[in-house]
């Protein structure tokens, strides 16, 4: 009895020992990207911890596309926030002047998979230098006028080509938790662009703050040609509520004159 309670100890211990062996063979086969296609990365003005974050299959589209800058942006913004008590006002942090980082690009992708169409990549940031006071869920849309004719595929009824991440950045260290992804916007009309929601995390020690981006693959007729501006907003809420998304022909949009929600725009031109 004792001698096949051995043998049945060690055929666990053999088998544990393959599973580990097979997992780490496992994680070192997923595909990563090489130091030249980070490189490439990096002069298209994405950040470290973008490229560490975000999907492996978007990042190598862009590199496989040959993508290109047509515009891009950094801002730094400044919100308040306001109590339950609409008569109280609370600012950020020591430093009221910069308490968010929103940048982002507009590509051209030069190998469309659509006939007849031209490929474009929207894609924006975001990173608070001061923690919020409330951390809710912030939204960020990407908005194309109807003029434009842009199209954006779908499949399945499921609009292709979005992404968006959310993370913990360390301030201190330098590092990222991934919290969360999707390739589903909040909102999203197939001509007019998309929305994404971030849901901010209230548990951050002292060197954590909150970073996220969002992406959208675009379409515009390859016999069309002029200029054209890309609307990227950020809506902050202040306290408890949710916020709205509006599908305009001037793209889509956070619903202007919310109460309690702060908006920042920015407004990137590109020539097609």
């Amino acid at each position: 009895m004792k001698k096949n309670s051995i043998l049945m100890f060690l055929g666990v211990i053999f088998a544990l020992t393959l599973g580990f062996n097979h997992q780490v063979e496992a994680a070192e086969g997923e595909s990563s990207l090489t130091d030249a296609e980070k490189d490439y990365l990096y002069g298209l003005n994405f950040s470290k911890v973008e490229v560490e974050n975000m999907p492996y299959e978007e990042l190598k589209f862009l590199v496989d596309s040959e993508a290109e800058i047509l515009t891009s942006f950094e801002e730094i913004y400044s919100f308040d926030e306001v109590t339950s008590d609409p008569s109280e006002v609370t600012t950020f942090g020591d430093i009221p002047s910069a308490d968010m980082s929103f940048k982002g690009n507009v590509l051209k992708l030069n190998n469309s998979t659509v006939s007849g169409y031209n490929a474009f990549y929207a894609h924006a940031n975001f990173r608070w230098l001061n923690k919020p006071i409330f951390a809710l869920t912030d939204k960020i849309a990407i908005g194309f006028p109807s003029s434009l004719g842009v199209y954006i595929p779908a499949q399945s009824g499921k609009l292709q080509g979005f992404n968006s991440t959310y993370s913990l950045y360390n301030t201190s260290t330098g590092g990222t938790t991934l919290m969360s992804s999707s390739t589903t916007p909040s909102t999203w009309d197939p001509s007019l662009g998309v929305a994404g929601s971030f849901d901010l995390s209230g548990t951050l020690n002292k060197f954590q703050t909150h970073e996220g981006t969002i992406a959208q693959t675009f379409y515009i007729k390859s016999s069309s040609s002029g200029k054209a501006t890309v609307k990227f907003e950020y809506g902050h809420k202040k306290f408890t509520g949710t916020i709205g998304i509006s599908v305009l022909p001037i793209g889509v949009s956070i619903t202007p004159n919310q109460s309690n929600v702060d908006i920042r725009s920015y407004a990137a031109s590109f020539s097609y």
